[in-house]
């Protein structure tokens, strides 16, 4: 398995939580490349050269659990997302997806300070 796809299900998994514990009842949840991409070019961290939205979403999930594996984040990533999301209506399509880039832009902040 690469490290991509772990990150992609790690990834759905930790937003998945943050938005249940939020909204009070459990929901799955896959995020979008595209908002991840968003993401990426939101923080502080350089994007790849030359690479499209589904490379900086790839690019994203490998920092992600890479950072979880080698313990630079553990729980936190997920109050991290939550204290992004709080603000918005999650039960918006338009809203959530504001959320979720503030979200990973901000845990892809701290993975950058800690690394």
């Amino acid at each position: 398995m690469s490290l991509e796809k772990f990150g992609d299900s790690f990834i759905n998994f930790v937003y998945s939580l943050a938005k249940s514990q939020v909204l009070g009842e459990y929901d799955g949840v896959k995020v979008p490349n595209s908002c991840l991409a968003e993401a990426l070019t939101l923080s502080k961290i350089e994007s790849p050269r030359r690479s499209d939205k589904h490379k900086k979403g790839d690019f994203v999930e490998k920092i992600v659990a890479k950072s979880w594996i080698d313990g630079k984040i553990t729980e936190e990533c997920v109050d991290i997302i939550k204290s992004a999301i709080m603000k918005y209506d999650l039960k918006e399509r338009n809203e959530e997806r504001k959320a979720i880039i503030e979200g990973f832009k901000d845990l892809l902040n701290e993975i950058k300070k800690r690394c």
